[in-house]
């Protein structure tokens, strides 16, 4: 069976079919496993990465670190909250940038290596622009990943997509 298998969430929330197996009988298409192609898991992937950097962890890492399963599960799902930083600072964008390698190290398993670096934009006004590198692990093949997020500072908010292709618009009321 050639193409890569979906992530959990979209498995879980019934992501709607494409492909020969959407022309099937409902039934039968719905038995029949749904494969992405590589470029669709890349896309896949920038979405849920969008999701776990908008996510804030609830619990301080200093509070888990008794715990060290508990750093890698849901307790601990999410990137910690930067409201209280000067995001203009070097060192503090240099600490979210660790902080975003480490977050992805322990939430997203589809990314090894991950990378983030801060990038200095001309005109970029009201926001933070970050570069994250990784190699993508999907079955059996390897692939060398970038995307690039959007931190608005206004509401910490990230906007992900791969590396190039500009940011997702975000839909109204988020």
């Amino acid at each position: 069976m050639k193409g890569y298998t979906p992530g959990l969430f979209d498995r879980l929330l019934g992501a709607p079919q494409r492909g020969p197996s959407s022309t099937l009988g409902s039934s039968l298409a719905r038995q029949l496993p749904q494969r992405l192609t590589i470029e669709e898991l890349k896309e896949a992937v920038a979405r849920d990465l969008e999701a776990l950097l908008n996510t804030r962890a609830s619990l301080a890492e200093e509070t888990l670190k008794d715990f060290p399963l508990c750093s890698r599960s849901l307790v601990a799902y999410g990137l910690r909250d930067f409201a209280d930083r000067c995001l203009s600072s070097p060192l503090e964008r240099a600490a979210i940038c660790a902080s975003i390698e480490k977050t992805i190290a322990s939430h997203e398993p589809r990314l090894r290596k991950a990378s983030a670096s801060f990038v200095q934009g001309r005109g970029a006004v009201n926001r933070l622009n970050f570069s994250i590198t990784a190699l993508l692990v999907a079955s059996m093949s390897e692939e060398p990943v970038s995307f690039d997020a959007v931190l608005t500072p206004s509401n910490l908010q990230y906007s992900v997509s791969r590396a190039g292709k500009g940011p997702r618009p975000v839909p109204a009321g988020e």
